[in-house]
């Protein structure tokens, strides 16, 4: 690994992988924090942006998935990793706003790779210059299908609604139906019998 030392906020649901991971990290002279889904790493990024979020895709209360898009969104400079047990991949699934994609059962050789492709990049993310990222969000259990019935999280002002979206495999824009921030989103099919 790289000499360069960086600050590590690591997001899991799971207290063994995160303290294996704050653990293993801090050994290497990294300053790490963790926070158990994406709530509480809002908080931790309200006290100091880490310049590597390494974060899991599937959480209780804030998913991974929410939790890269309020990033994307609000911090577009931060290096993204997304991490899942759930899908057996080495490229970023469609969908996901990272700038990597660690798979857990790869072993812990990928994940350094992919701390170090942060580090090394000068912890500029490729979403640093892109506008309006989109919204990932899981349909609801109860759709039709001709309409998707969806929950949107405003990233502005964190806040979900209810949406009826007619269509599930192209980018579209709506507002928040608290605040009026406008938001493009997009539904992922393939997530929506774990969420």
């Amino acid at each position: 690994m790289s000499d360069v030392k960086a600050s590590l906020l690591i997001v899991d649901d799971d207290p063994s992988i995160r303290d294996y991971l704050y653990e293993m990290f801090a050994c290497m002279g990294h300053f790490v924090r963790t926070a158990e889904d994406g709530f509480h790493a809002l908080h931790e990024m309200r006290a100091s942006l880490p310049d590597i979020l390494l974060s899991d895709l599937n959480m209780p209360r804030m998913s991974g998935f929410e939790l890269l898009s309020v990033v994307r969104r609000r911090f577009p400079s931060i290096y993204v990793i997304a991490m899942s047990g759930d899908n057996p991949r080495s490229d970023i699934p469609n969908g996901v706003a990272a700038d990597g994609f660690y798979e857990k059962a790869s072993g812990v050789v990928a994940l350094l790779e992919a701390v170090k492709s942060g580090v090394i990049s000068d912890r500029l993310s490729i979403w640093a210059s892109r506008k309006a990222t989109p919204i990932w969000v899981p349909l609801s259990k109860r759709h039709s299908p001709d309409i998707s019935q969806v929950f949107i999280g405003c990233p502005e002002c964190l806040r979900a609604f209810p949406y009826a979206s007619e269509s599930r495999h192209s980018l579209q824009e709506t507002t928040c139906a608290h605040c009026s921030a406008p938001i493009n989103y997009a539904v992922v099919e393939q997530y929506a019998s774990t969420m």
